[in-house]
């Protein structure tokens, strides 16, 4: 009877002990999904702990979940509740990762614990004031636009009607010009002369403000992107054991 038990123990232990010497190495290297698969192979708690642990080191949360709620052992229970409430927060399910952390802590008192469950429940009320602020910026936004282009009409309006009498003004000079001209040949020259110039002038215009213009739409775009930037201050340690 104790040949046979020896037989069936060893080979057993051999097979456990190549399968985590395996799955160590691979979490080692931070090959996580390779490190999931050889703890699997492993049929206990502390090896579907250690699996799903790499599946969270991973990123794949859910997978991590699935295996975490399988765990029955009780001197796991804290690690285990803990870590769910991580993956929770992980996947923006803090309602739950609350309700986890507050389970985990009713185990035992704990640090990291504490200072996440805290952590979450200010996000959670600072939530709502964020919207409304959101909000108003967002009618702000709306007033200021609809002034800006009440105004914009505005100047357009005036431009154009300046434009129209400068037209008018210069049609009025060319008619007197071309009158003097026919009268005297030098005179024409000097003209000819003066518009090749002001043709140059205006064509360094048009470039100068194509410049410009490139400039605001690239201090747009980075002012944009510091807009939208957010920053996750949640500091989540992982129980590995």
């Amino acid at each position: 009877m104790k040949y046979l038990i020896l037989f069936i123990f060893i080979p057993l232990f051999a097979f456990n002990y190549f399968h985590i010497k395996k799955a160590d190495e691979y979490f080692s290297n931070k090959q996580y999904k390779k490190a999931a698969q050889e703890y699997l192979k492993i049929k206990n708690d502390k090896a579907l702990y250690n699996a799903a642990n790499s599946y969270y080191k991973a990123g794949d949360y859910k997978k991590a979940l699935e295996l975490y709620k399988k765990i029955k052992d009780k001197n796991l229970e804290f690690n285990k509740l803990y870590n769910i409430g991580n993956t929770y927060v992980k996947l923006k399910n803090y309602q739950k990762a609350i309700e986890y952390y507050e389970k985990a802590l009713k185990i035992k008192k704990d640090k990291d614990a504490l200072y996440n469950l805290n952590l979450l429940k200010k996000l959670l009320k600072q939530k709502p004031q964020q919207k409304e602020e959101k909000k108003k910026n967002k009618k702000e936004k709306k007033k200021k636009s609809s002034s800006q282009k009440q105004t914009k009409n505005e100047k357009e309006k005036k431009k154009k009607n300046s434009k129209q009498t400068q037209t008018n003004e210069k049609n009025k000079k060319i008619s007197k010009e071309k009158t003097s001209q026919n009268n005297n040949p030098a005179q024409k020259n000097e003209l000819k002369k003066e518009g090749s110039f002001n043709k140059i002038k205006k064509f360094q215009n048009i470039k100068t403000k194509d410049s410009n213009k490139t400039k605001d739409v690239r201090e747009r775009y980075f002012h944009k992107i510091l807009r939208n930037l957010e920053f996750n201050t949640l500091l989540i340690p992982l129980r590995s054991d």
